[in-house]
């Protein structure tokens, strides 16, 4: 099939997308207090209405389903293609050069939270549908974009959506990169924790401990509030600039509390815990600089272990839980929120695993080692690995559309990332990041580039031509 006036009408549609992803990324929506019809927040609220009246007026059936995600119809048929993508965002954290809800534009680039993960890619298939409708292409089966509002801290949006809708009968979620992601890594986060004796006694108590606020972040601060028995607040600075010299990018500073207190603070960078070898963990670091201050009373040993067992690795080796394969990678692990409160200490893991590994040997494997240190090990939550063969249908067929679309080499690729492909069956993750280009998910900075953002919506518009126009043979 000639796509070429397809193609006339995605060029035509850039002024008017460009406006509509900065007006979408200008809703902070990351996960606050639910309110009615608002389970996720009122923030996340605003960007679902926003979504659904951009839709309607774009001539498209929207369908509310329950302030959880909504979803946005073209025809009908004996089956249905899905795209699954999704409003929410992870907090903006610190670091940032650009407003991170602007949407400024510099060098081509638009910047703010949500760009790449994942408001800009659910335009791109929004305005996908919105071409092949203008272009008049003939579907055999029906398309149902659905946008979720919980992708970000557990998915339980796509569950409830699960629970009201049939969910489609294939598709891809554009959350991802192109060419083809078949193979997403299997998660689990678990918790490493401990009762302390409290801090009575030490030559340097800890009296509290804060780093993080989402397990699937590196974080980039870590703070630690201790004591100064002996010891002066710019003495304990000095101590801090040692250890910084003698440590590739630690960045460390005390604050003088008053009352024989201070503040120590670790700077890192954030990243996507699937790609946490791209950040620098804050928390990891002040655990290895209270380590060799000799710091904590009943924390210590805790805090030795910590540092020791996790430090700023990204591979779970010396936790004891390092695992690859072949066709999906290696292990990496993040230590993506760290608290204590005088008494009780814990560090949270997102642990991205690959097919080969096992929840319940690592779980153990990891118990064994902490152990030592009267550490526990509990599982939070936990998924599979998602495997769709590279010889499905639906793998074959989009390698194809973006090798015809791009001329580039169309492969397949797994990731440690978790996408919404694996809530509705013979689904992958597909676009609309291009090979070889930063990725800022997650991290200060972020930006999608307008020139590949219009070749992602290119690639999906013939995506939806080919697949939902049963043009690719079984």
């Amino acid at each position: 099939m000639n796509y070429e006036n397809l193609d006339r009408i995605v060029d035509s549609l850039k002024d008017e997308m460009v406006r509509d992803i900065q007006r979408w990324v200008s809703v902070p929506s990351v996960q606050g207090e639910p309110a009615e019809n608002a389970p996720f927040g009122k923030e996340v609220r605003r960007a679902l209405d926003m979504a659904m009246a951009d839709a309607k007026n774009y001539g498209f059936e929207v369908r509310d389903v329950d302030g959880y995600a909504c979803d946005i119809s073209l025809g009908s048929g004996e089956q249905t293609m899905g795209m699954l993508c999704h409003l929410d965002v992870v907090p903006a954290g610190d670091g940032w050069k650009h407003d991170p809800w602007g949407g400024e534009i510099e060098d081509g680039k638009i910047f703010g939270r949500g760009t790449t993960d994942d408001k800009g890619p659910a335009l791109c298939a929004l305005y996908a549908m919105r071409a092949v409708k203008e272009a008049g292409i003939p579907l055999k089966d029906g398309v149902r974009l659905i946008l979720g509002c919980d992708e970000e801290t557990g998915m339980t949006d796509m569950h409830y959506y699960a629970s009201k809708y049939k969910m489609p009968d294939y598709g891809f979620s554009p959350d991802a990169e192109f060419p083809v992601i078949n193979i997403e890594k299997g998660g689990l986060n678990m918790v490493l924790s401990k009762v302390t004796g409290g801090e009575e006694g030490a030559d340097m108590p800890v009296y509290s401990l804060y780093s993080g606020e989402r397990p699937n972040v590196v974080p980039a601060v870590a703070k630690a509030v201790v004591g100064l028995k002996g010891m002066t607040a710019s003495e304990l600075s000095e101590k801090l600039a040692a250890i910084a010299a003698e440590n590739e990018n630690f960045k460390l500073e005390a604050n003088d509390l008053g009352d024989g207190k201070a503040e120590i603070i670790a700077h890192g960078k954030n990243a996507h815990a699937a790609m946490a070898e791209l950040g620098v963990n804050a928390a990891g670091m002040l655990l290895i600089t209270l380590k060799k201050l000799n710091a904590g009373g009943g924390s210590k040993e805790a805090i030795a272990m910590l540092a020791d067992c996790i430090g700023m690795e990204y591979d779970g080796k010396s936790l004891g839980i390092f695992c690859e394969d072949e066709l999906s990678g290696k292990l990496t692990c993040n230590l993506g929120i760290l608290r204590y409160d005088g008494v009780n200490i814990s560090a949270l893991l997102d642990i991205r695993f690959p097919i080969c590994g096992d929840q319940a040997t690592m779980l153990g494997q990891a118990a064994m080692t902490v152990s030592k240190a009267g550490m526990a090990v509990t599982r939070e939550s936990g998924r599979q690995p998602h495997h769709i063969p590279a010889e499905h249908k639906i793998v074959r067929g989009l390698l194809k559309v973006y090798h015809d679309v791009t001329g580039n080499e169309a492969y397949t690729i797994a990731i440690g990332g978790g996408t919404y492909s694996r809530m509705m069956p013979n689904t992958v993750a597909f676009g609309p990041g291009m090979p070889g280009e930063m990725d800022l998910c997650h991290m200060p900075d972020e930006f999608i580039k307008i020139d590949s953002m219009m070749v992602g919506v290119k690639v999906f518009a013939h995506a939806i031509a080919e697949l939902a126009g049963g043009l690719i043979e079984d």
